[in-house]
């Protein structure tokens, strides 16, 4: 009898004792994620571009929520980073006009060109500019290609490609079909500018560049965003655009060649340029502002180690107000990026929870990555950790809302030892590693882990995304698709509570939150595998 009340007792005590606290992944809920991702990309955060009024609500939100979940201000006791920004709007003439051999080409703005500048200059004119034809606008010492010659471009307009030689190849020139960052379009205008162009006009192609002309048209006449100079931008191009596929061909025919004449000869290795018979004629009448954006930045302090971090990042803004499709405006950025905004936040809550961990965790949601990857740059500037002690960015963008994924799609697979990291995590989860569908899209080059890459720091760009449970690799490509086509930088991408489903969000929160705690709880230094171009700026910051 004596043996059974102590029994009884030992039950009604344990009854009576509090539950016990979740922790880590156990602390990462679909109901939060929701939450945040339903408030984000609500209209009356009208789309979230920076230095407007729904900036302010933004920030806000997120460094409350971070502020809730337990983190401590990154920034000296502060919340924000100040970004300081330029912004311009330009209106650009109703035509871009070319004198070519057969006679005059008119090209209407949006239809079939669009050019922006960032010079502060209020009117920029081309003037009968020299038309000079570049091939790929690439300089790269290592792949044997200058597509410059020593050319002196003072004064003239070049007309590139978008993307580089190895697009749609399976060959080892570049790196075959997986796009290097010499053929991103910022790369192109960068080259461009050093050669001492006046003007870089690319031609628009949506396979190499990843998406339709309808995206290019939608950022026209904005307002364009971009890091304050110290210079006014002096050493940019006055003009940097793009023209359509259909504008080109119709170019390159009164020239007395087919585009795809033009694109055989600057796929040759020993390309050289040449001026065509034409010159381009236009202008564009800017206005500017300068102002601050924010970052937003919390973080845990490391327990033994608090000057080495990992770093998680998940960009804020998307476009804003603009161009009325079916009479919708508001380009809510559901997707892109309200999603990883409410990743980050939830993992931020599981990384409070856990008991501590030995480096510091920095959690950033950056401004401006719509317009160039501006506040993740400037960070990359201005650190609150040398890059040297920064052990990897975590970071990701576009979460689809299709429920669980078989897979974890690794933008940059083979690029370093993190692919092993994020492996083991997945297979923890019944997942498996894919690479990027899509390389010759430049993902990697796309998001807000680059400016991080490019000072050396290894980094991640993970999520599920090729291979949804409830739809199939077959299908879920198709309707990957479908959003990169019809719904990506546009007003249809909102969140729709009823239909949308985000469990596989909440598992790539607990898969990433997994990499990151034994990231911080290690004492290795992930490195960059031998064949990659980043390895030699990490050993450099080590230094």
């Amino acid at each position: 009898m004596r043996n059974i009340l102590i029994f009884l007792n030992i039950i009604l005590l344990s009854s009576c004792k509090p539950a016990i606290k979740e922790t880590g992944e156990a602390v990462i809920q679909y109901k939060n994620i929701e939450k945040h991702l339903a408030e984000l990309s609500s209209d009356r955060y009208l789309g979230r571009k920076p230095m407007t009024e729904s900036e302010g609500i933004t920030v806000d939100y997120i460094a409350k929520e971070m502020a809730s979940a337990g983190l401590e201000p990154a920034n000296k006791g502060s919340y924000f980073q100040e970004v300081p920004l330029l912004a311009v709007n330009s209106k650009i003439s109703d035509t871009l006009c070319f004198d070519t051999p057969k006679g005059s080409l008119k090209f209407n703005k949006l239809i079939d060109y669009v050019t922006f500048s960032r010079r502060m200059d209020t009117l920029q004119t081309l003037e009968k500019s020299e038309l000079v034809f570049a091939g790929f606008g690439i300089t790269a010492p290592e792949y044997g290609r200058d597509d410059f010659q020593g050319m002196d471009l003072k004064g003239k307009t070049i007309l590139v490609f978008v993307n580089d030689p190895g697009y749609g190849t399976t060959g080892s020139y570049f790196k075959g079909n997986t796009m290097t960052y010499y053929g991103r379009w910022t790369y192109k205008f960068e080259e461009a500018a050093r050669r001492g162009a006046k003007g870089c006009l690319i031609i628009h192609e949506q396979g190499p560049a990843g998406y339709p002309w309808q995206v290019v048209r939608n950022n026209g006449e904005t307002t364009k965003l971009y890091l304050k100079p110290d210079n006014g931008y002096q050493d940019r191009c006055a003009f940097e655009g793009w023209i359509s596929q259909g504008a080109a061909e119709q170019l390159f025919k009164n020239c007395g060649m087919n585009l795809n004449d033009a694109k055989k000869i600057a796929l040759q290795k020993d390309f050289k340029p040449f001026i065509l018979p034409v010159k381009v004629s236009g202008w564009m009448k800017s206005s500017f502002k300068t102002n601050t954006s924010r970052n937003v930045c919390g973080m845990i302090r490391g327990a033994k180690h608090p000057d080495e971090v990992i770093v998680y990042t998940a960009h804020w803004d998307h476009l804003g107000v603009g161009t009325a499709v079916n009479n919708d405006s508001i380009y809510n950025g559901a997707t892109d990026n309200a999603s990883a905004v409410a990743w980050m936040l939830e993992i931020a809550r599981g990384f409070r929870s856990y008991p501590s961990t030995e480096r510091s965790v920095l959690f950033i949601s950056v401004t401006g990555e719509e317009s160039g990857l501006l506040g993740s740059s400037y960070y990359a500037e201005h650190p609150f950790y040398p890059m040297g002690k920064t052990v990897a960015c975590i970071n990701t963008d576009v979460m689809l809302f299709l429920g669980k994924f078989r897979d974890v799609t690794l933008t940059g697979f083979g690029q370093s030892e993190l692919d092993d990291w994020v492996k083991r995590a997945a297979d923890q989860q019944g997942r498996y590693i894919a690479a990027d569908p899509n390389p010759e899209n430049g993902m990697f080059f796309r998001s807000d882990q680059f400016p991080f890459v490019r000072k050396g720091v290894p980094a991640i760009y993970a999520k599920g995304y090729t291979d949804a449970i409830k739809y199939g690799k077959e299908e879920t490509l198709k309707i990957l698709d479908h959003y990169w086509k019809k719904t990506y930088h546009s007003p249809f991408d909102e969140y729709h509570p009823t239909t949308d489903d985000l469990s596989g969000i909440v598992d790539d929160a607990r898969l990433l939150f997994r990499v990151g705690t034994n990231l911080a709880n290690s004492r290795k230094w992930p490195v960059w595998n031998n064949d990659s171009e980043f390895k030699i700026a990490r050993e450099s910051s080590q230094k």
